[in-house]
């Protein structure tokens, strides 16, 4: 299936949604031709099919990383296994790191990259909070560049 870029999160909690708005706006900029763009939403366990047909996969996704607030990382695969730096990664039904596990279970996982980005906020409300809302070109700029350049580089 090429590469899969999924958006991840709510976009009625604010920064929650910011993955779902990144990857919404890619489909505004040239891409090759093997790169599918799925808004992923709170799917979670749902996604693992998408992902185990994939070649690469690039996940976006807002992070508790314990940095500041719109403060952005691409971690691979390995680093979330380990729990490093995703102890609570995601709000949806599995934790993606559970997801990513049970999928290593069933089958041999593409390379991933996740990049996330930490909230200021996740309370109710269906619009970027200032802090995202400032850094969101600087978000997409990096997931484009991430789609341009991954296979390139060795993965995990």
């Amino acid at each position: 299936m090429g590469l899969l870029v999924v958006g991840l999160g709510n976009i009625l909690l604010k920064d929650e949604g910011v993955g779902v708005h990144v990857v919404n706006s890619l489909r505004d900029r040239p891409l090759p031709e093997d790169v599918t763009l799925m808004d992923g939403a709170t799917m979670g366990v749902d996604l693992l099919n998408d992902i185990l047909e994939s070649d690469r996969v690039i996940i976006v996704d807002s992070a508790q990383m314990d940095v500041s607030a719109g403060e952005y990382r691409t971690f691979g695969i390995s680093e979330i296994e380990d729990g490093a730096h995703f102890p609570n990664y995601s709000l949806h039904d599995l934790t993606f790191a559970e997801t990513i596990a049970l999928g290593g279970i069933i089958a041999t996982l593409p390379p991933i990259r996740i990049i996330g980005i930490q909230p200021e906020s996740i309370e109710h409300g269906n619009e970027l909070t200032g802090t995202l809302r400032k850094n969101f070109n600087e978000y997409v700029d990096h997931v484009h560049n991430t789609i341009m350049s991954f296979g390139k580089e060795e993965t995990d």
